[in-house]
């Protein structure tokens, strides 16, 4: 055969087909790859026609349903569609790829009757993710805004995948059911020990159809037991129609009467009696598991997938590698131990490359080598590191402010500046009677200035006359003490230029 034509025949539009993965009654998915520019690759899952149905008018109707409405659809609780095209003449969906495994691959036994023991713990949080995701497809809406009334009709454990990480998604839209358009009847689609009554009959039906189903699931969960099992898809069919619910706590006492209740309001036969929506479910269970002390978390879904199935091999990834599941530790002490704590438990590498900085041309590294080597310096703690900058910061900030309040505190404004006194003439003793003073008006007594000599003409024929001239300083305004008073400007000494020299006092 031409490796060419081998090589188209192994791909499905730009997707290199890896493995099959299964089929169903009219499509077969398969696992693909994805290679772009950069090295970018992903892997995907491609669903197309089985080969005798790829001429068919309805098989290729539903993929396209499907890829219109998974166009819309986004949300962690459902399987994304990422890619829809047209191949060799027909259609095919790319949809997210799932490691892990089916609900119905989980639950099944040896017996028929039977499902797996499972926790209530994880009971809850595998259906509460399920209504999540169901109740985001119920509330789609057109791209007026106008709501599509949407009804998946086959909720059921083989279209529910779990994850080894603990993720839940519904999967499988193809024979979803837009209400506003029509209802269903004189056919009937979806998994009998899985579909409600109504649903059954042919008659007219919305979201509440959904919730039957999401009821049977909890259900045998709950109990451990099938619901509507038999060994016919007729019996079992019987059975739905008849509406015979054996009550959870006949079947198992240990269920709580609560959740009793809630499985029973899921699995009512009239349609009016049952849920309002899926969200009311997820809320109810969610406040169950808060009641009773379960913790509903992706978590505890991986430990107990992982437990079943095990460490599985990635499907491109060569032999003996596995991935198992995260989040899943051995130890029940060291899985309540913080993030923090982890880390600091893990050891540095003992060969760690130190930092390198600057050129690596080859010159610069010649210079570099003949310089002498500085011993290598002792990692340090980063949180003491941390702690001691924070410190410091926090005292330099401190200094500054005690600083510039000192400042403010001492800043006063600068006296005036003071002139030096002139040279004084010392008069000669006298007595009191015959010195005449002089006192200038207008001064105040608290401050009495030097005495100077003033010398002023006399008459025509008489000697110069002689006089004191006492002056009087004014304390400076707005001074605090007479001591801190501001010194005023002494007065200049007046001078007649007719004298060349100062004389004794007149005798």
């Amino acid at each position: 055969m031409n490796p060419s034509i081998a090589l188209e025949r192994d791909r499905v539009g730009p997707y290199q087909l890896i493995k099959a993965i299964g089929a169903g009654g009219s499509a077969r998915v398969d696992l693909a790859r994805i290679d772009r520019a950069y090295g970018f690759q992903r892997h995907v899952v491609i669903k197309r026609p089985l080969e005798h149905l790829r001429s068919d008018q309805r098989a290729a109707d539903s993929l396209r349903r499907e890829a219109r409405l998974g166009g819309r659809l986004r949300h962690p609780n459902l399987v994304a569609i990422l890619d829809a095209g047209m191949h060799d003449g027909y259609d095919y969906l790319v949809l997210e790829y799932v490691h892990g495994g089916s609900l119905r691959d989980l639950m099944q036994t040896d017996d028929g009757a039977r499902v797996r023991d499972v926790s209530l713990e994880v009971a809850l949080a595998i259906v509460r993710d399920i209504a999540r995701g169901i109740h985001e497809a119920h509330e789609l809406r057109d791209e007026h805004g106008a709501p599509l009334g949407l009804v998946h009709r086959d909720v059921s454990p083989g279209n529910v995948l779990i994850g080894l990480d603990g993720g839940v998604k519904l999967a499988d839209f193809g024979i979803a059911k837009e209400t506003r358009v029509a209802t269903l009847s004189g056919s009937m689609h979806g998994t009998v020990t899985y579909m409600a009554p109504e649903q059954c009959r042919g008659h007219a039906f919305d979201r509440r159809a959904d919730i039957f189903s999401l009821g049977v699931i909890l259900y045998e969960l709950a109990t451990g037991t099938r619901l509507f099992w038999a060994d016919n898809d007729v019996a079992s069919l019987h059975k739905v129609l008849a509406g015979t619910v054996p009550r959870p706590r006949k079947v198992k006492p240990s269920i709580a009467p609560l959740l009793e209740d809630l499985i029973m309001s899921a699995l009512a036969s009239d349609p009016d009696k049952r849920l309002a929506n899926a969200k009311s479910l997820a809320d109810a269970l969610e406040r169950l598991g808060s009641d009773v002390g379960a913790i509903l978390a992706a978590r505890s879904v991986a430990r107990w997938a992982h437990e079943i199935m095990g460490p599985r091999d990635a499907p491109w990834i060569s032999e003996g590698t596995m991935i198992d599941a995260p989040l899943l530790l051995e130890d029940h002490e060291l899985s309540d131990t913080s993030l923090v704590a982890l880390i600091e438990a893990t050891p540095p590498p003992d060969d760690a490359p130190l930092p390198t900085f600057g050129p690596t041309d080859a010159a610069e590294d010649l210079v570099l080598d003949t310089l002498p080597s500085v011993p290598a310096v002792e990692p340090r703690n980063d949180r003491a590191l941390w702690a001691a900058v924070i410190g410091a910061c926090i005292a330099a900030g401190v200094l500054i402010v005690l600083l510039f309040m000192r400042e403010a505190r001492t800043t006063k404004p600068a006296p005036a500046p003071v002139a030096p006194p002139p040279a004084q003439i010392t008069p000669p003793p006298s007595t009191e009677a015959a010195r005449d003073e002089e006192i200038e008006e207008g001064g105040s007594d608290e401050a009495v200035g030097d005495e100077l000599i003033v010398m002023q003409p006399a008459e025509p024929g008489k000697p110069p006359v002689h006089k004191k001239k006492r002056t009087r300083h004014k304390p400076a305004v707005g001074s605090g003490s007479a001591g801190s008073a501001a010194i005023e400007a002494p007065p200049n000494v007046e001078w007649d230029p007719k004298l060349l020299l100062p004389s004794d006092k007149k005798k």
